[in-house]
């Protein structure tokens, strides 16, 4: 490819083909005649049919020099404009004829970027891979699996290159709950736990599901990253060109985040307020003499003695740094400790909340089963459809413990108090020679769950009997429920 990028580029500095200018005519811009993508190649002459016919000469010094052979069957020629007798130009080539509004490499071209239309295709595809078949043969465990798996192989190319409307946004996202909860346009069932808490992290009490109005500001904060480092760019230099960017590189104002952790504006708010120049940039304080240079502060009046103090401790916070004149500042990332940007970092600090403290590590373990974690994650939540809960859904049935038959059947009763559940406790505490208090709530069970008095050989196994032992629970409940079928005692 880089043989015949050298071809068009000694056909465009030749005056054979003309590509197109960025930025205005008057000024001087990058001239792109061809871009490149792995085994596929843009190529922009105007609707002239002597360029083309320089063009396909290229094509054959190009077969004849390594003994390649461009595929005429798979190119084809997009006009952009009206009035152009796109058969007759493509006949030179020999080529297809392909109109806007199409698409190359997955992404459209022609089309508004905010139309909800270009995201089409990529609903339909997420509709036929979250399909009712594979729900109805997965438990909620491995529909995680497959969430997880989809978002990250569909969505993220589109995400970091376009804005999500929100109408796509709130389609695609209740085709997710839908999938995960099992529910859609023919069955309602309830989802049990809001979305916000699932997209939370899974230490944070959620499920790890990206929210996609966040995770879309993650990958697209990366241009902005790339675009104040990376100077030589091709991409960087046609978007400076065409919305007439300033040339320079990257300056830090006043009320930027460069001295420390603070904002000089934040920091010292009554002396930036006096300040002469409060958009101007630091440079400018700069003063620069033959030793090398001092800060040289500008006020819009005379201070006051007891206004002094302030300006020396600015002085002295100040006089560590200097400015080296005609060198670019630098950018660094905080939330990483190597002072590079991440979409990982940026998602979490846009995700980033107080939430109190939730059992993930107990819970979402390797020795359990993905659909008995779930399930701990739902009963650590409260959010099991006991009898108890399908009463405030407004069912008209009995409360009461399918187990015992005595009390009112809800997540803590008849999971851990129940008479039934306290014996199969005992024997656990028995079987580990340890004397246990059980918490009122499942969550507070859980989140004391450690495994390290039982010596190591026997941890694994006791940090999974809890989930394990709620789960045989469940299903022995279940099928007395649906089934009508006991266990013997």
């Amino acid at each position: 490819m880089e043989a015949l990028s050298q071809l068009l580029s000694s056909a465009r500095n030749g005056g054979f083909i003309y590509g197109f200018k960025v930025g205005e005519r008057e000024r001087e811009g990058p001239i792109v005649s061809h871009l490149l993508f792995a085994d596929n190649t843009l190529v922009f002459c105007d609707a002239d049919a002597k360029q083309l016919q320089y063009l396909s000469w290229t094509f054959m010094w190009f077969e004849t020099i390594l003994g390649l052979k461009v595929n005429l069957s798979k190119t084809e020629a997009i006009p952009v404009g009206e009035g152009i007798l796109m058969k007759t130009l493509a006949s030179v080539l020999g080529c297809k004829i392909r109109s806007l509004r199409t698409s190359y490499l997955g992404l459209p071209l022609g089309a508004p970027y905010k139309s909800t239309r270009v995201w089409d295709v990529v609903e339909e595809r997420f509709r036929k891979r979250l399909s009712i078949w594979k729900r109805q043969y997965l438990s909620k465990g491995g529909r995680l699996i497959l969430l997880k798996s989809i978002l990250s192989s569909l969505l993220t190319y589109f995400l970091s290159l376009f804005v999500i409307p929100k109408r796509v946004c709130a389609r695609v996202e209740k085709i997710q709950r839908d999938f995960l909860w099992g529910g859609g346009a023919l069955e309602n069932k309830p989802h049990l736990v809001s979305w916000k808490v699932i997209c939370a992290t899974k230490k944070d009490g959620g499920l790890g599901i990206r929210s996609l109005a966040i995770f879309n500001k993650a990958p697209l904060g990366k241009w902005l990253w790339r675009f104040a480092n990376e100077n030589e760019s091709l991409w960087k230099q046609i978007i400076s060109r065409e919305y007439d960017l300033q040339e320079g590189g990257w300056c830090s104002k006043g009320k930027d985040l460069w001295c420390e952790n603070q904002s000089l504006e934040e920091a010292f708010p009554y002396l930036f307020n006096l300040s002469v120049n409060k958009k101007g940039w630091v440079a400018e304080a700069w003063e620069e003499d033959g030793v090398g240079g001092s800060w040289g502060l500008r006020f819009n009046r005379h201070l006051n003695d007891w206004e002094v103090g302030e300006v020396e401790s600015l002085l002295s916070k100040l006089h560590p740094l200097t400015i080296r004149i005609g060198v670019d500042d630098l950018l660094r990332w905080k939330e990483n400790k190597n002072g590079t940007f991440s979409v990982k970092s940026f998602y979490s600090s846009l995700s980033r909340g107080i939430r109190p403290p939730f059992p993930a590590r107990t819970i979402w373990t390797p020795w359990v089963p993905i659909r008995a974690s779930f399930f701990g994650w739902e009963a650590a939540w409260s959010r099991l459809l006991t009898t108890n809960r399908l009463k405030r859904f407004g069912w008209s049935i009995p409360n009461m413990c399918f187990l015992c038959k005595n009390e009112e059947e809800t997540t803590y009763h008849f999971l851990l108090f129940c008479e039934k559940a306290r014996l199969l406790w005992l024997l656990i505490f028995s079987l580990f020679g340890v004397q246990w208090g059980m918490h009122s709530s499942v969550k507070r069970n859980l989140l004391g769950w450690h495994g390290s008095f039982v010596g190591k050989k026997r941890e694994k196994a006791w940090r999974a009997a809890l989930l394990c032992l709620m789960w045989t629970i469940w299903k022995e409940r279940n099928r007395r429920t649906f089934n009508d079928v006991e266990r013997n005692d």
